[in-house]
């Protein structure tokens, strides 16, 4: 995990210019700058909790009810506000691709 005052050599991934959140290439601590890369150009983000790789961060402050995009497809609407950094997981995201069993 990474850690510092400078973005990490590693960082996060985002595939569609449309995408709210960026995925973690590499587990990161919580105060770590991460180097994002993407359709949009660079951008660096301090990431505000320790997380595994693979995990969503948000891109931008995004009020609760919002609808968030991974890859271009709308994945859920978040439950609560998230920060710029902040992760984004089942803990504050309500999928929209679960399946409900009657």
């Amino acid at each position: 995990m990474k850690t510092g005052t400078q973005p990490s050599e590693t960082g996060a991934i985002v595939l569609d210019p449309a995408d709210d959140v960026a995925v973690l290439i590499a587990g990161v601590e919580a105060g770590a700058f991460v180097k994002v890369s993407g359709p949009n150009g660079p951008l660096s983000l301090t990431v505000r909790q320790t997380l595994p790789m693979g995990h969503k961060i948000a891109l931008r402050a995004l009020p609760a009810g919002s609808p968030v995009r991974k890859y271009g497809e709308v994945i859920g609407r978040l439950t609560e506000p998230v920060a710029a950094g902040d992760h984004v997981h089942i803990h504050n995201l309500a999928s929209q691709r679960a399946v409900t069993q009657p």
